[in-house]
Formats: structure tokens, C-alpha cells, sequence
């Protein structure tokens, strides 16, 4: 029994080679979601009086990834909604709530209180979240719920295609670490394109373990995604910090 589950039983296990291929049907639908609301992001971004940005129009791209998430769940619906039983759902649901809630009081309450991020320090090229406003969490929170329900479908998948929970340990972390790599694409700096990847690879370690283990693996799992950007964001903020006058 799965912890996902909450009583249902499993299917994986095995670790048949052919697993992989089995996983077609999951993945591919994931890689057309995600490349299509990335496009979708930045066509929406550059419309004609649309503020480009999370901070700039906070609530416009939070039910813009309300409505991907919406759609990725219903796209998954037998291989996530299969593995759950009612109380599963409903366990999930009352424990992830406050989540959001705790988080926009860090956001609200606690970030303001440190000090900005300095210009002159700061990397060429930075990444829009140094100098965004408390606002920018709630897209970004919204994105986290999108992109954790296409990491439990392909999770589910995979356990349900018979791959073991270390082989699809490495599979996420080859698939979450990769795809941090192209950051380096859009110019950021090498400090911080590693700093993402070696994030994203361990979650990808990590995160079958707590879908497949944990009690409540769907709300833990988007509190730990959610939490390492707000850590990075403390410690980015204190390192980068304007100087104090002299």
C-alpha cells in the first residue's frame, strides 16, 4: 500500500526495461503541456496591453496557471484520481489549503522586512523574481500546482508501468535537472543556472518517494517545490543586499 493511495493498492513494482516505453502515452502529453503554456506565457506577456511579468499582472497569470492546471489534471484524470481513494483526495486537499495561505503571509508579512536587492550586486541578466514584489508568489504559486500535477502524473505512471521508485527517482531527476540546464539558454549567470539544476535533480530524487510513500505526498511535495524558492529568495535578498550607509 502507497501512501499516495491511502488504501488503494499499487501496481508498480518489477522494473521491467520496457517500463520506459510504456511511459510514452504520459510523456508526451507532459512535454506538449508544458512547451504550450511556456509559449502561451510569453505570447500572453507580449500581447498589446498586457504588463509583461508575474509582478506586473499577478492575478492575470495566476488563472492563466489555474486553468493549465485544471486542464493537465483532466488530461490525467485515471492515472491520478485511479490511485487515490476519496478520503485520499480529501486528505491531500485539507492539508495543501493552508499551504498557500502560510506562504503568502511569508510573502506578505516577513519578506518585506528584508533588505532589497542591490542593482550594482545583482548578476547581469537577473532573474525576475530579485526584484519582484510580494505579488509575483501568486502566479508562481499557481504555476507550482500546474507543473507538481504533471510530476504526479508522470510519477504515477511510471510506478503503474512497473518501474521501481529508485528508477523513477532517476528518471525525474534526469528530466528535472535537464531541464533546468537550458536556463543557461536565456543568458542567466553559471552560479545561478547550477544552483537551480542541482535543486531540480535532488527534488527529482526525492519526489517519487514522497508520492509514493508519504502520507499527503501531493501537498508535501508542492510545499517542498514551493519553499525552496522561498528560501532562495531570503538568502538571495541577504547576499545581495543594498549596503547599509556608511
Amino acid at each position: 500500500m502507497t501512501a499516495w493511495q491511502d488504501g488503494a493498492s499499487g501496481t508498480g513494482g518489477g522494473g521491467a526495461p520496457w517500463a520506459l516505453a510504456r511511459m510514452a502515452p504520459t510523456l508526451a502529453p507532459v512535454a506538449v503541456l508544458w512547451s504550450v503554456s511556456s509559449w502561451g506565457y510569453y505570447a500572453l506577456a507580449d500581447a498589446p496591453g498586457v504588463q509583461a511579468g508575474y509582478d506586473d499582472a499577478p492575478v492575470l497569470f495566476a488563472v492563466y496557471y489555474l486553468g493549465w492546471a485544471a486542464l493537465a489534471f483532466a488530461a490525467f484524470r485515471s492515472v491520478l484520481t485511479g490511485a487515490m481513494t476519496r478520503p485520499g483526495i480529501a486528505g491531500n486537499a485539507a492539508i495543501l489549503a493552508p499551504i498557500p495561505a502560510a506562504y503568502g503571509a511569508f510573502v506578505a508579512l516577513a519578506l518585506p522586512l528584508l533588505p532589497e536587492v542591490s542593482v550594482w550586486r545583482a548578476p547581469p541578466n537577473p532573474p525576475e523574481f530579485m526584484f519582484a514584489s510580494a505579488w509575483s508568489y501568486l502566479p508562481k504559486s499557481a504555476d507550482i500546482l500546474f507543473q507538481q500535477v504533471l510530476v504526479a502524473a508522470m510519477v504515477r505512471r511510471a510506478y503503474a508501468a512497473g518501474m521501481p521508485i529508485r528508477a523513477i527517482g532517476l528518471m525525474m531527476a534526469a528530466l528535472s535537472g535537464g531541464f533546468h540546464l537550458t536556463l543557461a539558454l536565456d543568458g542567466f549567470t553559471a552560479l545561478y543556472v547550477a544552483r537551480f539544476t542541482v535543486a531540480a535533480t535532488l527534488f527529482g530524487l526525492i519526489v517519487p518517494h514522497l508520492y509514493l510513500r508519504a502520507r499527503r505526498g501531493f501537498a508535501w511535495t508542492y510545499a517542498l517545490h514551493w519553499g525552496f524558492y522561498a528560501a532562495d529568495a531570503v538568502i538571495t535578498q541577504l547576499v545581495l543586499a543594498v549596503p547599509p550607509p556608511a
